[in-house]
């Protein structure tokens, strides 16, 4: 009898957790209309947001749904067993559910579980197998994170509060890719390993920690080609193109006669400043970012910096949430989630 009331305890702890989070949400934006009533009036927020240039926020918001589709095409060329490649609308709705459930609950990283979980749930996807492409992912996205700030650093001089990067930024990720290639093509003999060392524990240690550990090394199996390799090298280049043109496309909407090597910094410094589990939909984390670097440049204007700042966060956030929404519902996902075993092997 406590176990079952327990069990409905937890059950509505988790039912709650997104309108908990939504009542954070609420109360970080009214502390931050606070503050920036003391700073500047909201008078002066609206006006500098009413002569905003629509036509570069409608570009702007194409760029991240174009963002959006080239992410989820580059995870579905991560799966190249022809019976355990999923559709494009499956990965798609998967990849929006996982955003969705991170920026909803960023404390968790729950995001990367109901991403694999909905990719299993639209195609039947054993969960341990699509661990190794996240792995593949995130890699490429920490590459290219890195490659932009080698290609703009002669080009700017870091505010002190950025920092200057040092040995380890640069070898970590080419360690990384060098290591994920050294598991790839080494799969069937760390396989054997992984077997041999099972032997000498209880079946129920280690059976289901090394099956998803196997299954997991096959999700590298994309690197074994050099065409895909390439292709995924290609589409997280155009990500990262892309991710620089939205905040350089919005500096047009508010007359800010700022570089592309500016909003190449702009991106960098938010990517950083975001990528911790910070604040439900990253608010003030994001706007504060963006809101520095702007300040940083030399622009004065506070309501112009942060009318950008909204408006930049917006474009980023909103579609997610609403796509994320769609994902939830056409995947059926749960906040308090229970997994098949027969779904992680």
């Amino acid at each position: 009898m406590i176990t079952n009331n327990q069990d409905k305890a937890s059950s509505t702890t988790r039912r709650l957790i997104p309108w908990l989070n939504l009542l954070l949400i609420v109360v970080l934006l009214g502390i931050g209309i606070w503050y920036l009533a003391d700073k500047v009036s909201l008078a002066d927020i609206m006006g500098a947001l009413s002569l905003a240039d629509p036509i570069p926020i409608l570009v702007g918001l194409g760029i991240m749904l174009l963002t959006l589709l080239l992410k989820a095409w580059r995870w579905q060329f991560m799966f190249v067993v022809p019976d355990q490649k999923p559709s494009f609308a499956a990965a798609f709705w998967a990849l929006m559910l996982g955003q969705y459930v991170n920026l909803i609950v960023p404390f968790f990283r729950l995001g990367e579980v109901a991403r694999i979980y909905a990719l299993n749930r639209q195609s039947n996807i054993p969960m341990a197998r699509s661990i190794g492409t996240l792995v593949v992912e995130k890699v490429l996205e920490i590459f290219i994170l890195v490659l932009m700030i080698a290609i703009i650093m002669p080009f700017v001089i870091l505010p002190e509060f950025v920092g200057q990067p040092g040995p380890v930024l640069w070898l970590l990720p080419m360690f990384s890719i060098l290591a994920l290639y050294f598991f790839a093509f080494q799969t069937e003999k760390i396989t054997k390993a992984l077997q041999n060392i099972a032997k000498h524990f209880p079946d129920n240690w280690l059976q289901r920690p090394f099956q998803w550990m196997i299954s997991g090394l096959e999700g590298l199996a994309a690197l074994r080609s050099g065409r895909t390799s390439l292709i995924l090298v290609t589409l997280s280049v155009l990500i990262g193109i892309l991710s620089v043109s939205l905040p350089f496309v919005l500096f047009a909407a508010f007359d800010l006669r700022l570089s592309l090597i500016q909003a190449a910094l702009i991106h960098v410094v938010v990517a950083i400043a975001t990528t911790p589990p910070s604040t439900p939909g990253k608010i003030g984390v994001f706007n504060g970012a963006a809101a520095i670097m702007l300040y940083s440049f030399g622009v004065a204007d506070d309501a112009v910096i942060i009318s950008y700042s909204i408006v930049f966060h917006l474009i980023v956030i909103v579609p997610q949430i609403l796509l994320g929404s769609i994902a939830a519902v056409k995947t059926d996902w749960h906040w308090q989630l229970r997994v098949d075993q027969r779904s992680v092997t």
